[in-house]
């Protein structure tokens, strides 16, 4: 079952002046035409011709949306994955979801609302996080809570503690297997599961973003963005991830277009580590 509505964003204070000033020309004499010549003027230089308000939304990005900072998948996802939502980053290894999940958090720990880093939280079951990759893929890790749990019950638990927690706006829930046991362990989640951490997301404005080798989340999931691996390429030893050219393919999202896709290359060499992707 889908997330109930979200709460009805305040509207900006621009929208606020314009609607002020429309109740005060409503009493004002004349027929409607010189009503509306009049608004127009008196707003002047606050209206802006649709390309320009669109090019700058592009530059200021969507307080309300985390977004990758890779344009490709942005554009597939409609700015990024929204705040209140469940979403999903699936893939088998080597398909990038290790380097998208470290453009996304490289974007919300420096960048994020007016270009303010802000905090996230991984949930790191297959302790497959490397600190040191991340760092160099410019993640501020001082904006990271990084959990190391076993699969199953102490990620949901843990997850659902960091969505009751004020001040984390995005959360990622990694579930992606590294072994059988752990395969196990993700298979057993039940769907009431994902209900409930849906709602505690809705119900916080947070995005949850889960990442694993197939979707888990079922309808709850608003987002789903699936990864096709088509190239990579390593180097040196211990072997580096030079470079994943993977092909993303949206599945799932509330405003439709599903099935559009993008072929992407992913740079950008870190260590591997328990073939995470």
């Amino acid at each position: 079952m889908p997330a109930g509505p979200l709460p009805a964003r305040n509207p900006s204070p621009k929208v606020l002046a314009a609607s002020t000033e429309s109740r005060g020309l409503q009493t004002a004499a004349g027929p409607p035409r010189e009503r509306i010549d009049a608004l127009l003027r008196d707003l002047g230089g606050r209206l802006q011709p649709g390309h320009a308000l669109q090019s700058a939304q592009k530059r200021e990005g969507d307080p309300h949306r985390h977004a990758s900072g890779l344009d490709a998948i942005d554009e597939l996802l409609g700015g990024g994955f929204a705040r209140g939502d469940l979403g999903e980053i699936t893939g088998p290894a080597s398909s990038g979801r290790t380097s998208l999940l470290f453009a996304l958090l490289a974007t919300t720990t420096t960048g994020g609302v007016e270009n303010r880093g802000e905090r996230v939280a991984v949930i790191d079951t297959p302790d497959a996080f490397d600190p040191s990759s991340a760092q160099t893929a410019g993640v501020d890790l001082r904006r990271v809570l990084w959990a190391r749990v076993g699969p199953g019950r102490d990620a949901l638990r843990c997850t659902e503690r960091l969505l009751e927690t004020e001040g984390l706006p995005l959360v990622i829930l990694d579930i992606a297997p590294n072994s059988p046991s752990s395969a196990r362990a993700r298979s057993e989640i039940p769907a009431s599961i994902w209900t409930r951490l849906a709602r505690q997301a809705a119900a916080t404005r947070t995005a949850l973003v889960v990442l694993s080798h197939q979707r888990q989340a079922g309808t709850e999931a608003r987002i789903v963005l699936e990864l096709q691996p088509a190239r990579a390429r390593f180097s040196g030893s211990p072997p580096l991830l030079e470079e994943i050219e993977t092909r993303a393919v949206l599945v799932r999202h509330p405003s439709g277009g599903h099935g559009r896709s993008a072929l992407v290359r992913l740079g950008g060499a870190f260590r591997v580590k328990n073939a995470s992707g």
